[in-house]
């Protein structure tokens, strides 16, 4: 009885112990300040102190390489003011751990653990915050594609006005629809205002960005200011072209739809017909006697 009691009172101050050491962790880590930062996801949010504990502790000794791969997925799906690289590496880790705890919680309550499953659990948690970028970056460049036409439409306007290219950019950051598009030229803006040449703010906007449309209007826009052409007929022909690519892709995604209702179809829909079908069969069959 006596050791029970020991086993019990070592048990408590262990735990007692851990949550100590985990308070002082986590008090050493200084308050964050994202007043100019984007709001987090509520899921992220919860998170968010281990995250940072972990980018204190773990994500330091990343490699410079992969950390280097992923501030450009950052970049990219444009999260640079979500999170930092260190942050994301460490998310990736606590992922993991949570993948781990929640196969453990049901290992115990099944009565039965697979280190296998334990494995892949781990692994899925690690990979679940890149699925999570892909869709990100995905969505991104969905926006860009709906929204560039018509920024297209207000620079050609300005350009065709005679105004120079930083006057139809500020034009379409007043008159364009608030989206990806008008906050891209205003960080563009923003970079011009700070002494960076107009041509290096808008390199800078396409390697950020990363898309093979903005790089096509970049480039034009470079090429016109270098030789001092005219910008408005390319632009107009850019903007043209863009819209045939989204009825084009939105004519392909139509052709599409049939060919992926089959797979519903065949595996929900006919069997319930024919099961429906084949109740009232049975039943009139019942019914006159046959059987």
């Amino acid at each position: 009885m006596t050791e029970i009691w020991t086993i019990c009172a070592l048990l408590v101050g262990a735990i007692l112990l851990f949550f100590w050491l985990a308070n002082q962790e986590l008090e050493e880590l200084s308050a964050e300040d994202r007043a100019y930062k984007d709001p987090l996801p509520p899921f992220m949010r919860m998170v968010w102190p281990l995250v940072r504990w972990a980018d204190k502790r773990i994500a330091v000794l990343v490699p410079a390489g992969i950390r280097l791969q992923v501030e450009r997925r950052l970049l990219a799906a444009s999260l640079t003011h979500l999170i930092e690289t260190g942050q994301f590496v460490a998310f990736k880790f606590i992922t993991a751990l949570l993948g781990i705890l929640l196969y453990a919680l049901l290992a115990w309550l099944l009565g039965r653990l697979d280190l296998l499953i334990l494995v892949g659990a781990a692994v899925m948690g690690f990979y679940m915050p890149d699925f999570w970028l892909g869709d990100i970056r995905k969505a991104y460049v969905r926006k860009i594609t709906k929204e560039l036409p018509t920024t297209l439409d207000f620079l050609t306007l300005g350009i065709e006005s005679g105004q120079n290219l930083s006057g139809a950019i500020r034009l379409s950051i007043a008159k364009a629809p608030a989206g990806v598009m008008r906050a891209e030229f205003s960080r563009v803006m923003r970079d011009i205002s700070a002494g960076m040449a107009r041509s290096e703010a808008l390199a800078r906007m396409q390697a950020r960005m990363d898309i093979k449309e903005i790089t096509v209007m970049i480039a034009a826009m470079i090429q016109a200011e270098k030789v001092g052409a005219s910008l408005g007929p390319v632009l107009r022909e850019q903007a043209a072209q863009r819209r045939a690519e989204r009825f084009l892709a939105a004519e392909k995604k139509a052709f599409e739809a049939p060919v992926k209702m089959i797979a519903p179809l065949v595996v929900f829909i006919f069997p319930c017909t024919f099961a429906f079908l084949g109740y009232f069969l049975y039943q009139k069959i019942v019914g006159s006697g046959a059987f």
